[in-house]
């Protein structure tokens, strides 16, 4: 983990300094002084509406294993994504999933198999959005490519996801026949866990959840698009509202590198490469990267410490049960 955590760091240093080479801290420290704080506000509030949201979505996965109450499972989301932002390795999805199953004896393994479920439906709805975007703007060839080995990847896992769900029996036999080679304790945990797992794709077989969950899907990043929309205004910039899904759809894929926690480095490197592609100022850029990702970290980071300190959990005691 702690090499994890080492790379992570390097990459994230690689990217500050490619984000902030040109800048001139004096023009910085200006445009920074020179903000419209208030445009933050509406910017964070459409931030919390779509963690609620997500709260709204994961119902419908979670309902086929257990009716759980949209506040709890909003208290889950928001700890997950906290501990995405100070936890190495991405570990906030499984945090997330422990935290709901230790408060509502849910089977860890089947709540992270619906996270799982939920990570293909964010991909397509992303994906989509960024093809509509692109009749808008053009996108660099990487980031072009990069979108294609990320639907193509979300593809096999959908393939995969669906394939074990309705077909269980050949999909045990054949794990049962590569655990055989595990010592038999390590063999029956293993088994135990992927039946557990595909207890969570439960939803695979309701098609009216599946719709409902890629409305949400669709829904949440439309507001999350339209909420970077007020960091524009904050620096007196008015670009047209397809330049918020631009952004959105650089910023996502720059994320799934990796990085330090919390993304740092490749967000900031993601607005830069935004504003060059839709040609605003590009003294502009590092300031609006700086307080777009201080005014999302921040009270996602928050609100998960204090939702955490609610439901008495240990933030050390998940991430040791996560590893």
């Amino acid at each position: 983990m702690k090499k994890k955590l080492a790379i992570g760091i390097l990459i994230s240093l690689v990217f500050l300094y490619l984000a902030f080479r040109k800048v001139n801290y004096s023009d910085l420290w200006l445009a920074l002084k020179g903000a419209n704080y208030w445009y933050i506000l509406p910017n964070m509030i459409l931030v919390i509406l779509s963690m609620w949201m997500r709260a709204c979505r994961w119902k419908f996965m979670v309902n086929p294993i257990k009716k759980v109450g949209l506040s709890r499972l909003y208290h889950s989301v928001m700890i997950g994504f906290m501990a995405n932002n100070v936890l190495p390795a991405r570990l906030g999805e499984i945090v997330r999933a422990y935290s709901l199953g230790a408060k509502e004896n849910i089977s860890k393994s089947a709540t992270f198999a619906t996270i799982v479920v939920e990570r293909v439906f964010d991909g397509f709805s992303l994906l989509f959005i960024f093809w509509l975007s692109l009749f808008f703007s053009p996108y660099p060839g990487v980031v072009k490519k990069a979108s294609n080995l990320f639907l193509l990847a979300n593809l096999a896992i959908l393939i995969f996801l669906v394939f074990i769900e309705w077909k269980q029996e050949p999909t045990l036999r054949l794990f049962n026949f590569i655990f055989r080679f595990l010592p038999k304790k390590l063999s029956s945990r293993a088994n135990d866990i992927l039946q557990k797992f595909i207890g969570g794709l439960k939803v695979f077989r309701d098609l009216s959840g599946l719709i409902w969950i890629l409305v949400w899907s669709l829904l949440i990043w439309v507001v999350i698009g339209i909420s970077n929309y007020f960091i524009f205004l904050a620096f007196g910039l008015h670009p047209s509202v397809y330049a918020s899904f631009i952004l959105l759809g650089i910023v996502s894929v720059a994320v799934m590198l990796p990085s330090s926690p919390g993304y740092v480095g490749v967000f900031h490197y993601a607005c830069v490469v935004s504003f060059q592609i839709l040609r605003l100022p590009a003294g502009v850029s590092q300031p609006f990267s700086i307080i777009l990702h201080a005014s999302q970290y921040i009270p996602v980071t928050l609100l998960g410490l204090y939702y955490l300190k609610k439901e008495h959990l240990s933030l050390k005691t998940l991430e040791s049960d996560s590893l």
